[in-house]
C-alpha cells in the first residue's frame, strides 16, 4: 500500500511535467489525448499494465528479499549492540566486584598481619617471661646447691676436726680413752667452737 502511494507520488510530477511541457491548449480533447496517448489509448493500457507488472515483479524479487536481509541485518545488528550493553554492564559488575574483593583482600591481609603482629608479641612476652622464671628456677637451685655444697663442707670440716681432736687428745693422754666418751667431748667442744664463731 505504501509503495502504490510512492508510486503515485512519482507519477503526479511525471504527469504535471508532461502536461506542462504541452504547446497551445493541453486541455483540448484532441491535443489532450494525443500528448497523453501519442501511441493511442491501448498502447498507452499495455504499457501500463506492464510497468505495474514491472513494479510488482521488482518488488516482490527485489525490494521483499532485500527488505527482509536488511531486516535480519537491522536485527542482528541490534541483537550484537544489546548483547555489547548487556556485556558492558556484566563487566562494570565483575570490576566493582574485581575491586570488592580486592578491598576485602587487603583489609584480610591487614587484619592477619595485626594478628600475627599481636601473636607474635604474646610469644616474645611469653618467652621472656619463660626465660625469667627459667633463670630464677636456676639460680634459686644454685643457692639451694651452694648451701648444701656449705653445709657438706661444714660436716666434712667438723667430721675431719673430730677426727684429729680425738688423736691429739690420745696422743696427749697417752692412753685409750672411751671411744664414745672422748668423742662426746670433742663434739661438744667444737660445737662450743662453732657457736663462738657464730656469735662473732
Amino acid at each position: 500500500m505504501r509503495n502504490t502511494r510512492k508510486a503515485l507520488w512519482i507519477l503526479l510530477p511525471l504527469t504535471a511535467a508532461a502536461l506542462s511541457s504541452c504547446q497551445g491548449a493541453p486541455f483540448q480533447e484532441q491535443d489532450f489525448v494525443k500528448k497523453i496517448f501519442p501511441n493511442g489509448m491501448w498502447d498507452f493500457l499495455i504499457q501500463l499494465i506492464a510497468f505495474i507488472l514491472l513494479l510488482l515483479i521488482v518488488f516482490f524479487l527485489g525490494y521483499k528479499p532485500i527488505h527482509k536481509m536488511m531486516q535480519k541485518r537491522r536485527d542482528a545488528v541490534n541483537g550484537m549492540i544489546e548483547d555489547a550493553k548487556k556485556n558492558q554492564v556484566i563487566a562494570e559488575k565483575a570490576a566493582k566486584a574485581s575491586d570488592q574483593t580486592i578491598l576485602e583482600g587487603k583489609e584480610e591481609a591487614e587484619r592477619i598481619l595485626a594478628e600475627a603482629r599481636k601473636q607474635a608479641q604474646f610469644e616474645r612476652e611469653k618467652l621472656l617471661a619463660d626465660t625469667e622464671q627459667e633463670i630464677i628456677a636456676r639460680k634459686k637451685k644454685a643457692d639451694e646447691d651452694i648451701l648444701a655444697a656449705q653445709e657438706a663442707s661444714k660436716e666434712e670440716v667438723r667430721r675431719q676436726i673430730v677426727d684429729v681432736a680425738m688423736l691429739a687428745s690420745e696422743t696427749l693422754l697417752s692412753r685409750e680413752v672411751d671411744d664414745a666418751d672422748n668423742r662426746r667431748l670433742v663434739e661438744s667442744f667444737v660445737d662450743d667452737l662453732n657457736g663462738g664463731d657464730g656469735d662473732k
